[in-house]
């Protein structure tokens, strides 16, 4: 398993959060989950993530085809099954379908493969709606 420094991998910050989440869910941290969406996306949106996001972990929980490997809150690095879940994500999210459903195949059960996309679409909507709303404040723009 290769595990790559945060600091050396370029992740945007839907996927920085969903990787948060990950850990905070392995951890069974669900206040701290509430705070952190709370401050970037505002409650209803928070609320609405973590709700599909406690859906989407006990897809993968119980379908899984294995456990994925997901590190300590504080690591600096992040592990190869943590990015694939939120490369999935954001891919089910921003509509390549065809691409989410066959990434799909490799996390669960053909059964769930379906439910586990349109899970993963409600998980990142929120996401990358707080993503834009970053970059509304980017000097840049």
């Amino acid at each position: 398993m290769r595990h790559e420094r945060f600091d050396r991998v370029d992740l945007r910050p839907a996927e920085r959060w969903l990787i948060e989440l990950l850990r905070l869910w392995r951890d069974d941290d669900e206040a701290a989950a509430q705070l952190l969406l709370r401050d970037a996306l505002g409650f209803t949106r928070a609320r609405a993530c973590l709700r599909a996001f406690g859906e989407l972990a006990d897809l993968l929980t119980r379908h899984g085809w294995h456990s994925p490997l997901i590190l300590q809150q504080g690591a600096a690095s992040s592990s190869e099954d943590e990015r694939a879940i939120a490369r999935f994500v954001l891919t089910a999210t921003e509509q390549d379908r065809e691409q989410a459903l066959l990434e799909a195949t490799m996390m669960v059960t053909p059964v769930q493969v379906l439910t586990l996309v349109n899970t993963a679409e409600r998980v990142g909507l929120p996401l990358l709606c707080g993503e834009c709303r970053l970059q509304q404040r980017c000097v840049l723009n």
